[in-house]
């Protein structure tokens, strides 16, 4: 009889053994949370080296679309094409509303986008509603398209945009111009600043000049400063870092927009700069550190956000005759 009690208890405390006690539940707990918090920034990271990698793929996309227009016309695009392709130029009173072409969407057919370029209406305004050609398709609709390749992984979509308008994360570069002259000089006109990018905008002010005349587009030949050297366009983003922007407009990327800072910028003010200011053209990316190029010569590279100010400018100027060693 003591005998069978004693198996009892023997088995009713080995039974008791086998639970958690509160404890032991508790140190399990911590240990699983040290682990997350050691694992999630390794995950984050991981996470970051491929929106990265996708991001680069991106600029070496559309730096090679831009070499096969150059390779189609023996040009570069204009960053912005501000009349339209039939306006009688000789006549400055009596200019086309300004259609303000962007580089977008002149390579797009190269970037299998044919679908919008194609139903473009470089004879209307980017916002018109107007269905000239009939084939159910206005540029009001046109400029609402999120196109993949012109948006980087790592910046989120901003909310609504004016006119619906698509984001774009990657701009032409222009030179070297203060990013306040290209902002001026697209809305209002004259005095122009000097554009010595790879990349340069078609811009006339009738009001403003009595004889047109534009820069011509570059060329491949007049990079003398060397296409591995040379800035082809770079990172812009609509989410600064966190900062909320206090001007109330808008300064990201636009691909159908042919303004400063919509479609082609400068390095006239200092890399990465988020201060939720209209900060038109400015480069900035949502990678921590700094931003993505694309060269001329269709190279990618990740510049620091600490980079020396005058060797970020003479990385943009396609013959400014700067003995540039890359960063």
């Amino acid at each position: 009889m003591l005998s069978r009690t004693t198996t009892r208890l023997a088995r009713s405390r080995s039974h008791k053994r086998s639970a958690f006690t509160l404890i032991e539940l508790l140190v399990v707990i911590a240990i699983i949370a040290i682990l997350i918090a050691l694992l999630l920034p390794a995950v984050q990271q991981a996470r970051e080296a491929a929106r990265r990698s996708q991001c680069k793929n991106n600029l070496k996309q559309i730096t090679l679309a831009t070499h096969m227009f150059h390779d189609t016309f023996n040009v570069f695009p204009y960053a912005i094409s501000d009349y339209t392709v039939t306006a009688d130029l000789s006549d400055p009173d009596n200019l086309p509303s300004s259609t303000w072409v962007t580089g977008h969407i002149q390579i797009m057919p190269y970037l299998e986008q044919d679908a919008v370029a194609s139903r473009w209406d470089k004879e209307e305004r980017r916002n018109s509603t107007n269905d000239t050609d009939g084939d159910g398709y206005t540029n009001a609709m046109l400029v609402q398209m999120l196109v993949p390749t012109f948006l980087c992984p790592s910046m989120p979509l901003p909310g609504p945009l004016p006119e619906n308008r698509a984001p774009c994360s990657y701009i032409f570069s222009s030179g070297t111009a203060p990013t306040s002259d290209l902002h001026y000089a697209s809305y209002y006109g004259l005095p122009e600043p000097v554009y010595d990018g790879a990349i340069i905008p078609r811009i006339l002010n009738p009001k403003k000049s009595t004889v047109p005349s534009f820069e011509k587009k570059t060329k491949m030949r007049d990079i003398t400063d060397g296409t591995t050297n040379t800035f082809l366009l770079g990172e812009i983003d609509h989410s600064p870092a966190g900062v909320p922007d206090t001007s109330g407009d808008v300064v990201g990327g636009v691909w159908a927009y042919g303004y400063a800072g919509f479609s082609y910028g400068s390095t006239g003010t200092r890399l990465n700069l988020h201060d939720g200011t209209t900060t038109y053209g400015v480069f900035r990316s949502q990678h921590p550190g700094g931003a993505h190029f694309a060269m001329v010569d269709g190279s990618v590279h990740f510049i620091s956000e600490n980079i020396n100010s005058d060797l970020y400018k003479s990385l943009s100027t396609r013959a400014g005759g700067e003995v540039v060693e890359f960063p």
